[in-house]
């Protein structure tokens, strides 16, 4: 079973750190909405860590308000792998 672990805002922009602004610009509003066909912002999203250390949006189509999410590989980075086994022992 794969485990995932509730990030909050705060944590999610410390693990992002210096990358904080591509984060906002690129990742937020390009998620693919497959009711929508179109890829769209996602909004009232909920942030969690999986055992991969990668981070994962769970929320909605800012448009049609179906669920979507994004899933961000920051279990390939180094930098962030170290910042989320920080956070996740505080």
């Amino acid at each position: 079973m794969k485990k995932e672990i509730p990030l909050t805002l705060p944590q999610l922009k410390t693990i992002w750190g210096k990358d904080w602004d591509f984060f906002v610009d690129k990742i937020i509003p390009n998620c693919l909405c497959h009711t929508c066909k179109e890829v769209v912002t996602i909004v009232d999203f909920k942030i969690v860590v999986n055992d991969l250390n990668d981070v994962i949006l769970e929320g909605k189509c800012a448009v049609c308000g179906d669920p979507v999410n994004r899933y961000t590989e920051t279990g390939e980075n180094e930098e962030y792998v170290r910042r989320i086994k920080l956070l996740l022992k505080a």
